[in-house]
Order: structure tokens, then sequence, then C-alpha cells
């Protein structure tokens, strides 16, 4: 049994390495021409560096359709070479097969969720900086940004510190600033639970002052709002506290419940969570669905199989807007993946050997 495992897991693993280079070399190809399109400067050498760059995420999409593939490579072989007939004749059915292979596209699910928590944030960020690099233009800015529990140096003697700023609306909530002397002595501090930035102040509301020339005596006064005279620029802000935008589940999780903490809108953070929880593990659902039909005489089924692959990515895409939008709960999302599942061991489950 076990010779013939690893004889099935080298045919899909040699499928998957013919198919996969194929359509990432494809998807590469059509992303270069877009690229060179919008491109200010053609540099030999920025330009194979966005490629690289772009490989992890092209290959995060790309898996499970070059999973769904192999198998069927392999399910094709397999009778056209007559070799599935003494597996059957063995006591091996098509359907003990299937959980056997299974193995094959969970391990590539694994593989997705590496790719995506260790690999994708850090070739994102790469990108994009190279993306401007081309166009000789500064980063686009993106529309969800917030950072949270930062201290900022403004200048050598004053500080600022907020425990949450949404970078969009230039507010945030629970604002500190320190400012110190010529011998740094404290000399005032400043607190607030909300603030908004201006162009040249930042407004504070229910806060309070507090002198600290004298370190023995410590005066203070509250107020509902106060605008206080000092320039914060917005850009280089960003620069400062590094934002990244997040990418991995992990990072769209940690988002998702800051946002949630401070008030802010965490829709787009948690739809953007749960279609990448739904489909990290795309290649396991897929392959899943479409091994019943691989056997069949039929290829209207092989057709049917195709469509429903299709209609699963746009499915989980149009449900994760409509997530994003507030209409259905976030994790309506999954139900996507449940239905998959559930069709396909259906199907699974009625496998014939009458049927090859």
């Amino acid at each position: 049994m076990k010779i013939l495992d690893r004889y099935l897991y080298k045919k899909l693993t040699v499928y998957l390495f013919v198919v996969l280079p194929s359509f990432s070399f494809v998807a590469v190809l059509a992303e270069l021409i877009e690229v060179l399109r919008k491109a200010k400067q053609l540099d030999i050498y920025y330009l194979s560096l966005y490629i690289a760059y772009q490989l992890p995420e092209k290959i995060y999409y790309i898996l499970p359709i070059s999973t769904v593939i192999a198998f069927i490579l392999l399910a094709k072989d397999l009778i056209g070479s007559k070799e599935i007939y003494p597996i059957l004749l063995n006591g091996i059915s098509l359907r003990s097969l299937s959980f056997k292979l299974f193995i094959f596209p969970l391990f590539l699910s694994f593989v997705q969720i590496i790719n995506l928590e260790l690999i994708m944030p850090n070739a994102k960020k790469e990108v994009e900086k190279i993306y401007s690099i081309l166009k000789k233009k500064p980063p686009e800015e993106e529309k969800y940004l917030f950072a949270y529990n930062r201290w900022i140096t403004l200048d050598s003697k004053s500080y600022i510190y907020f425990q949450f700023l949404d970078f969009s609306k230039k507010e945030g909530k629970k604002i500190i600033f320190l400012k110190f002397d010529e011998n740094y002595n404290p000399v005032f501090r400043i607190e607030g639970d909300r603030f908004r930035i201006k162009k040249s102040s930042i407004l504070i509301e229910n806060g309070k002052i507090i002198d600290l020339t004298d370190i023995f005596k410590f005066n203070y006064e509250k107020f509902k709002s106060f605008e206080f005279p000092v320039s914060v620029d917005i850009k280089n802000l960003k620069k400062l506290v590094k934002i990244k935008k997040p990418v991995s589940i992990l990072q769209l999780y940690r988002s998702a419940v800051i946002a949630e903490k401070f008030g802010y809108p965490a829709g787009y953070y948690w739809s953007k969570f749960y279609s990448k929880l739904a489909t990290v593990f795309s290649p396991l659902i897929l392959s899943v669905l479409v091994f019943p039909f691989l056997w069949s005489r039929k290829k209207d089924k092989l057709v049917i199989a195709f469509i429903s692959i299709i209609i699963y990515w746009y499915g989980t895409a149009f449900i994760s807007s409509m997530s994003e939008s507030g209409a259905v709960p976030h994790i309506m999302i999954l139900s996507v993946d449940l239905f998959y599942i559930v069709i396909g061991l259906f199907f699974l489950s009625r496998l014939r050997f009458s049927e090859l």
C-alpha cells in the first residue's frame, strides 16, 4: 500500500510542477505587460525584482486550480494506462483511494498557509516599493490604515503618544503630549480621550493639562475641548510608524479586533479575514468536489465541475463584498466552503466502480 501511495503522490507532484509553472508564467507575463504599460522607466533589475516578489501571491491564487488539474491528469493517466483496474481489483475502492490522495491537497493547503503568513506579507511590501520606483510616484494611499499604541518624536523636546489613530479621518483616541525644556526636565503634559489632527494644530477633547515645572507640586486643569498649536504631518507620521497593510490571516484578525476595540469600522478586515480563511483550504475543497467527476465517462460532468470551481471563487468574493458592507454576517463567507465540501462528499459517497 505504501508503494502505491508513494507512486500516486509522485505522479501528482510531477503534474503539479508541470502545471503550476505554466500558469504562473502566464500570470506573470500578464502582470509584466500591465507594469510596462504604466512604468515611467524600464529598469531590468527592478522589473526582475517585481516579478520575483509577485510570485508568492500568484502562486497563492494559482495553486488551487493547478491542484485540480493535477488530479485530472492523474485520473486520465490511470484510466488511459489501465493502471486503475489492478488497483480496484485488489480491493481498493475509488472512495478509499480518494481519502489517500486527499492528503496531497491537504498538505498543499498548509503550504498555502505558510505562504500567506510568512512569505506574502513581506513580498507584498516589496512589490509596492518597487512599483512606486518604476512609476516614479510615491506609493498610493491605502483606504484602510490605522496605528495604535505608538510614541512619536515630534522634535528633540516634544513627544506624542496615541493609543489609536485613524489616518484616513486624521482622528483617534487617547493622546498624550509631553514637552521638555533645554535640560530635558518635563515642562507640561497634555492628555485627552479623543483628538483630531488639523493642519497646524491638534484638537483634543475631554482631557487635562498638567504643569510639571515643579516636581513637588502638580497643577492641572481639565478641559472639554482644547486646540493645541503643534504641527503633525500625517504623511511623515505614516513613515515614522511604518504602517503595514494587513495581508496574512493573523494580521487581518489582529487589525479587525483592534479596530472594533476602538470603534473603528472593522468590516473590511473581518471580510478579508474570513475570505482568506475560507480560500486557504481551497486546494483540498476543490479536490474533494472534482474527484468524483474524474472517473465518469460523461464529459459533461467534468464541465459541470469546472463551472462549479468558477462559481466557488466568484461566490466567495461576492459574499465577502456583501460582508464588508454589513449586508450579511462575516462568518457567512465560510458557507461556500461548507456547501462545497458537503456536495463533494455526497457525490463521493455515490461513486461506484461501474462508472469506469
